[in-house]
């Protein structure tokens, strides 16, 4: 079973970012409170952290306990309300992934992470599409999108880096 958290007493935006996510990808959030991240990890196989920076979304942390891996990414992020204006949540409980231009090179990294979650479906309407960056300060960004429309959130990715499990 995969679960999203944040880190402890996260703000209202980040909140809001980690419910985004949870709505779009279909799974569990795991309100976190004082547990330490060492209990939650020995529960579960994979695991999303939300961190954040100057109260917002700042970095996102995807644990594969299996693989002894993290995917560290710096990133900002625009949430659901700010991209399309209203809260869309994936019923289908399936998302299909799409990696566009420079994006390709971080393709098996993420379907690695991603297909353990049983969500991942090339027929769904639902769309986790990473997309190359048009700037020099972001790595590439993954957009949302509900058949062909933009529904958020926005994640832009600053740097990645893939760490080891101690």
């Amino acid at each position: 079973m995969v679960v999203i958290t944040t880190s402890r007493k996260p703000s209202q935006r980040t909140r809001s970012f980690v419910n985004d996510l949870a709505r779009i990808l279909s799974i569990k959030i795991l309100n976190r409170g004082k547990s330490p991240l060492g209990d939650i990890l020995s529960e579960y196989d994979k695991l999303i952290v939300v961190e954040e920076y100057k109260g917002n979304p700042g970095k996102i942390k995807f644990y594969d306990i299996a693989k002894n891996k993290i995917i560290s990414i710096l990133i900002s992020a625009k949430l659901q309300r700010e991209v399309c204006e209203e809260e869309t949540t994936n019923v289908e409980g399936k998302i299909s992934m799409e990696f566009m231009e420079n994006a390709k090179k971080y393709q098996k990294l993420f379907y690695d992470f991603f297909s353990g979650f049983g969500i991942v479906d090339d027929n769904s309407s639902f769309k986790m599409r990473f997309e190359g960056s048009l700037s020099d300060k972001n790595i590439f960004y993954i957009q949302f999108y509900e058949n062909d429309k933009k529904i958020g959130p926005l994640i832009i990715v600053k740097s990645l880096k893939l760490l080891e499990i101690d």
